[in-house]
């Protein structure tokens, strides 16, 4: 199958995101598939041709061209994941800079409360405001260029061949991740897959690391924060259950 065009990427996720949303090279490296899920459903609910039954027959035509193309966004962004874990997609050269707004975009600083939802370490220390915005990209990069792709790791291990890798990649189906193809075509076992992907997330170094080596953040403040973060973490589960336990009562 032919690697799918980085354009036609970011068109996908303009669609599901905005064309707002400055879709980066990084952007596409660190972009993971429960955040498309998510964007997905939220513009499937608002653009559903049947919201808009009542409506003029242009309206509702253009309605259903809107969600015709948020449909085929998702669509593309699948086929991307799948691409991109079995290490059949390369981006494109990259584009000429743009200093002045790199730097602008790079230097951000989240300035507001914590949210109040179990964190990870990148993300409590963009939101403590103790990193800048482009800080956290480059770690989730830097993380993520460590780990093998899907598809290599199972041909080092002769779990698939090159044979069966392509196989994969030209399944007919409704895209999907690389690791549920290679199950439905009976290539991998269940088990076998999340093997992978647990040695795939070992291949990575821990993010709160990468802040460390690059003199973000000094060693002692990084532990300190680590520490912070699991009593923030430790504070909203237990809200949680204390909510859960309430609403049972008054159930």
């Amino acid at each position: 199958m032919t690697p799918i065009a980085e354009t036609e990427v970011v068109q996908a996720c303009q669609a599901l995101f905005g064309k707002h949303i400055d879709i980066s090279r990084d952007f596409l490296h660190y972009m993971q598939p429960s955040g498309v899920k998510s964007a997905y459903r939220k513009k499937a609910k608002e653009t559903h041709p049947d919201l808009f039954a009542a409506d003029p027959p242009h309206i509702q035509k253009k309605q259903t061209e809107l969600f015709r193309e948020i449909l085929r966004a998702y669509d593309v962004l699948n086929l991307f994941f799948e691409q991109r874990e079995g290490g059949a997609w390369k981006p494109g050269p990259r584009p000429p800079p743009h200093p002045a707004s790199d730097r602008k975009r790079d230097e951000t600083r989240y300035r507001g409360n914590v949210p109040p939802r179990t964190l990870q370490i990148g993300q409590y220390l963009y939101y403590r405001g103790m990193i800048p915005f482009g800080a956290l990209i480059n770690a989730l990069v830097w993380q993520r260029s460590q780990r093998p792709s899907f598809g290599d790791i199972a041909f080092r291990w002769g779990l698939l061949d090159r044979e069966d890798l392509d196989r994969i990649s030209r399944s007919c189906e409704r895209p999907r991740l690389f690791g549920d193809k290679a199950v439905e075509l009976g290539l991998l076992t269940i088990f076998q897959v999340n093997t992978i992907l647990l040695y795939q997330r070992s291949q990575q170094g821990r993010l709160g690391t990468y802040f460390a080596l690059n003199k973000v953040l000094r060693q002692e403040e990084l532990e300190r924060l680590v520490r912070e973060l699991n009593e923030h973490n430790t504070a909203v589960l237990a809200r949680s259950m204390h909510t859960g336990r309430n609403q049972n009562v008054h159930a």
